[in-house]
């Protein structure tokens, strides 16, 4: 049935203020100030004065909290997070001892911060996880506590006491953040951090509020009470994710190709005579030269690393030859060189691997004044080419096109790029903007839609980003039209032709088959880069590494900051439009005249922040995925949390991070004893760091809002029958994936192959609750995996490799996402792909065993693959 035109524009409609509010919340999550630190001289060094000149007078207890994290892959992160000057006598000083990021050896004191008084250590001492540190905001609350005479230390929910502090009740405080210039008690030292939402509470009532949201200038703005404070020397990180940050550029010899190692975060420029590795960590490079002479590179030649394999490929096609060399990195050697020069047939060719099966595809492309819609297959472990015969909706020829793939690269989704209909450069010839899919598997090309024709045209980077969580593409557009272009980010609907564009532009010089650009996504550094690349006469080319960190701002730079006001007016506005959607929906839906679309669930692995992770277990293509159904009230805690409700709508977005602890601590006490939690311990866990009147307000506020979402789930109730906060649900109607857990964990002893099948189905969409942090939740955490562990590997001991290989290569994959560093479920899942003769996945599996290993504990992995398979 063909629904009505007005029901296809509201819904676009609701699209687009969906993915602007998307974008607006992302600006809003990315902001905070970066402090310089031993990375540059130490006049050049960040401070924030919160209160310069006249300093702050509290005359009675006040609590100053803020949120750090540090910023990662720095030289030295010994320093100052804040030094608090009292009556221009007395420092009160949080300082981080550690230089490196190294783990400590065992018999070092690992309490790196530590808090000062004067010239003491107080009895404050503690450490936060060197993970958890540099990749989340950390919540550090200081309360003087002046009517005790003693200074409360909160981390992240931890509590720490100095007593007999010697606070004074006319105390004034100067506080100063980074390295500062206070006669008597001037600092140098900072660590490379990040700090954002400094709030100063006095006699438990908010006085001044810096969120920290600025992206521009020197002066950081409190929003309460108007205090103007000074920075200096300011990294804003809005600023960060938004602009461009041009970090390195190179000239290579020859017609230089690119490519990006996501394993690593380096980019590598592959010239006649060297190869080139740039990090987009800090820009720093190496250029490795050949040890077998020059390389010939061809015109048009591509290249691209594989993450399967960790090989980089360099390959060129045309209409006669075809040919694929791949690097030795501890040789600094390519296997082969021919020495020809072709025809010209496939300049701006688009390409990606296909982990299922084995195989590089190159699609289109451009030369001898034809546009090409080829997809070509190179079989890496026969090392053949084949032509591919596609099937379903037409895929015009063309070249300047984006091309992006699900994680797996079963699919690929190519957008845009210039072409003709019949291929023939001759025949009008013009921009595309349609968005093909295309399935490896099946082999068949889908459209899914047409971009508006936009008023000035562009095509895009030769590479993308697929988001299949959100359903969206990341991409580059430029003009193709001039010389001095610019290149756009670009944020698009896979499922709806729209797309928004964001953060500063790139210059980039286009000169048709002389210049390149493409973009990638390190999960690693948690950054876009783009790379440029220009051809000269001469045969030179300059190659410029960029990068911005993600996700991107929507804002531009120049937006005032809401004050009291502006932000009531910039909700009213969000309420409004939200208003007008709702009203729409409601309007078009009495009228019955949309077909209402079955909500389907999706348990993938790839992550809206995280594209190509290494660790993705490889599949054939032409494998089943083994999950049951969901069904549609569904609360799941395996993989993260989601709540599903009858409609098969996911409500989990409704709850707020501390509704959500809430709502997990009741739910897993009911389930792991069918007691609940007492109104008392609640307060302990959640509540531990306010008066007890304030406490139980906070209680009732946020156990109604949980009542109120639960309400939508039907068959899962808030009771306090018992005295107890508890959850009861009906497991007829619930699945909760947890509850099963327990259910097959009460009669541990008699695990067979039909318990063991159950406990894959509910584990495999990853960890417990593998986002969430809190303090009583980590010995759950780390027991059930245990449980998991070894309930797993002495089933698997049970298990000939000859038998079952296949159970044995699943019982690892499962191992593997509590444990992604099991010596046991690699080598066992080796030994059965090996058994299997699936020779290059044992060894992908056990380099990606070695790249965790590294990661993890700093040091190479001993034992040698060969070696291990016989054993």
């Amino acid at each position: 049935m063909k629904l009505p035109s007005y029901c296809y524009k509201f819904t676009l409609f609701c699209f687009l203020i969906i993915i602007l509010f998307n974008l607006k919340g992302w600006g809003q999550q990315s902001y905070g100030l970066g402090f310089y630190s031993h990375d540059v001289v130490a006049d050049q060094r960040t401070s924030l004065d919160l209160f310069p000149g006249q300093g702050f007078s509290p005359a009675q207890n006040f609590r100053l909290s803020f949120e750090v994290s540090f910023l990662p892959d720095k030289v030295d992160y010994f320093g100052y997070i804040f030094r608090i000057i009292e009556n221009g006598s007395r420092n009160i000083d949080l300082i981080y001892n550690k230089r490196d990021m190294v783990t400590d050896a065992p018999d070092t004191d690992h309490d790196h911060f530590k808090l000062v008084i004067d010239d003491r250590f107080t009895k404050i001492g503690f450490d936060i996880l060197q993970k958890q540190l540099l990749s989340q905001w950390n919540k550090i609350i200081l309360e003087f506590d002046i009517d005790h005479d003693q200074l409360l230390l909160y981390v992240n929910g931890r509590k720490y006491v100095e007593p007999y502090a010697r606070l004074s009740k006319n105390g004034i405080y100067k506080l100063c953040f980074g390295i500062n210039n206070y006669p008597n008690f001037k600092t140098n030292d900072a660590p490379p951090f990040k700090l954002r939402n400094i709030k100063i509470d006095v006699g438990n009532q908010p006085r001044f509020y810096w969120p920290l949201n600025e992206a521009q200038g020197s002066v950081a703005r409190d929003i309460l009470s108007n205090q103007q404070s000074t920075v200096n020397h300011p990294l804003w990180v809005r600023s960060l994710h938004h602009n461009w940050a041009q970090i390195k550029t190179v000239k290579a010899q020859g017609m230089a190709s690119m490519a990006f190692n996501p394993l690593t975060a380096e980019v590598y420029v592959i010239g006649s005579d060297s190869l080139w590795s740039i990090s987009a960590k800090n820009g720093k490079h190496t250029a490795a030269a050949y040890s077998n002479g020059k390389f010939n590179l061809k015109p048009s030649n591509e290249s691209l690393f594989n993450i399967y394999d960790h090989k980089l490929y360099n390959y060129y096609i045309d209409h006669k030859n075809a040919t694929v060399a791949t690097y030795n990195f501890n040789a600094h050697t390519w296997s082969r060189d021919e020495p020809y020069f072709p025809i010209i047939d496939y300049w701006h060719s688009n390409n990606f691997f296909c982990a299922a099966d084995t195989s590089l595809y190159v699609v289109a492309g451009y030369g001898q004044l034809t546009y090409k819609n080829n997809v070509q297959r190179y079989h890496i472990p026969t090392g053949k080419w084949t032509e591919i015969t596609t099937r379903g909706d037409s895929f015009c020829p063309r070249y300047l096109a984006a091309c992006g793939t699900t994680d797996s690269g079963r699919y690929a989704y190519f957008l845009g790029g210039y072409g003709s209909l019949s291929g023939q450069q001759m025949l009008n010839p013009k921009n595309i903007y349609d968005l093909i899919k295309y399935d490896v598997k099946n082999r068949t090309f889908k459209k899914i839609y047409s971009l508006k024709t936009p008023d000035e045209d562009f095509a895009l980077a030769n590479s993308m980003i697929i988001d299949e969580k959100a359903q969206t593409f990341t991409a580059l557009s430029f003009s193709n039209h001039k010389y001095n272009a610019y290149l756009q980010l670009m944020i698009g609907s896979l499922n709806h032709p729209s797309y928004h564009t964001i953060g500063s532009k790139i210059p980039f010089n286009f000169f048709d088959t002389h210049a390149f650009a493409n973009l990638y996504y390190s999960n690693l550094t948690q950054q876009f880069i783009a790379v440029t690349l220009c051809r000269s006469a001469d045969n030179v080319s300059t190659v410029s590494v960029f990068t911005l960190s993600s996700p991107p701002d929507a804002q531009p730079l120049a937006v005032a900051l809401p004050t009291n006001q502006s932000g009531i007016k910039y909700y009213i506005t969000v309420l409004s439009l939200i208003l007008v959607a709702v009203t729409g929906f409601v309007y078009y839906k009495r009228r019955k005249s949309v077909l209402q679309p079955n909500a389907s669930i999706t348990t993938g692995s790839v992550n809206s922040e995280g594209h190509l992770s290494p660790t993705k277990q490889q599949q054939e293509i032409t494998a089943t995925v083994n999950t049951a159904a969901t069904p549609q009230r569904t609360i799941l805690l395996f993989g993260d949390l989601k709540l599903y409700t009858l409609k098969g709508d996911d409500i989990t977005g409704q709850f707020t991070s501390l509704v959500k602890e809430l709502f997990l601590v009741i739910l897993i006490y009911s389930l792991r004893s069918g007691r609940g939690i007492s109104p008392e311990k609640l307060i302990e866990l959640l509540w531990f760091d306010k008066s007890e009147t304030s406490a139980k307000n906070n209680r009732s506020a946020n156990l109604s809002k949980l009542r109120s979402l639960l309400n939508q789930m039907e068959y899962v109730h808030l009771s306090k029958e018992t005295g107890n906060w508890k959850i009861e649900i009906d497991f007829n109607e619930v699945y909760v994936d947890y509850h099963n857990y327990l259910q097959l964990m009460v009669n541990r002893k008699q695990i067979n192959e039909e318990k063991i099948t159950a406990l894959i189905e509910i584990t495999q969409r990853g960890d417990f609750l593998p986002s969430t942090d809190y303090p009583w939740l980590d010995q759950i955490k780390s027991d059930l995996s245990n449980e998991v562990i070894d309930i797993l590997l002495q089933y698997a001991s049970q298990i000939s490799q000859e038998h079952d290989p296949e159970m044995l290569i699943k019982l690892a994959n499962c191992i593997f996402n509590f444990d992604p560093v099991n010596e046991e479920a690699m080598t066992m899942k080796c030994k059965a792909l090996s058994f299997l003769g699936k020779h290059s996945l044992a060894k992908s599996t056990f380099q990606a065993f070695n790249k965790e290993y590294l990661a993890l504990y700093g040091e190479e992995f001993k034992k040698d693959f060969h070696l291990l398979l016989r054993q």
